[in-house]
């Protein structure tokens, strides 16, 4: 294994986290707002709904970043350690990192399921209200 290999993978790893804190600033946004407007029952549940996505959203980018440190720290000791009898470690902290990013993409994963599923509660609740509003007048 060369010692740039691991390092030419943080790019995508970077992108991956910078996504992640993205929809992590958004998504705290979002509960901000719920949980300040107009506070109502189905607004917490839903919000509650939120912060677990948020939870998965910490998750998933603490363990890229534990990636990304893995990915330089297998690069740097690629370096150090060429010729000793520790040249198993920055192989075996490459396959670490790339295990903890599938592990976070998986995570990934679920909170977009899940996002579906609070999209579709909420547009179902404001079918039902809409649908009040119209027989009432």
């Amino acid at each position: 294994m060369e010692w740039y290999l691991p390092i030419t993978i943080l790019p995508g790893v970077g992108m991956l986290i910078l996504s992640t804190t993205n929809q992590m600033l958004n998504l705290s946004q979002e509960i901000a707002s719920l949980l300040t407007d107009e506070c109502n029952e189905f607004r917490l549940f839903i919000a509650e709904k939120k912060i677990k996505q948020l939870s998965r959203l910490t998750r998933s980018s603490t363990l890229l970043y534990l990636s990304a440190g893995c990915f330089v720290f297998s690069g740097i000791l690629q370096v150090i350690t060429q010729a000793s009898t520790y040249s198993f470690l920055p192989s075996n902290l490459l396959y670490l990192g790339a295990v903890l990013v599938l592990v976070g993409l998986g995570i990934l994963i679920s909170y977009s399921y899940h996002t579906i599923t609070i999209r579709k509660l909420q547009h179902t609740r404001r079918g039902e209200m809409l649908g009040k509003g119209k027989n009432s007048l």
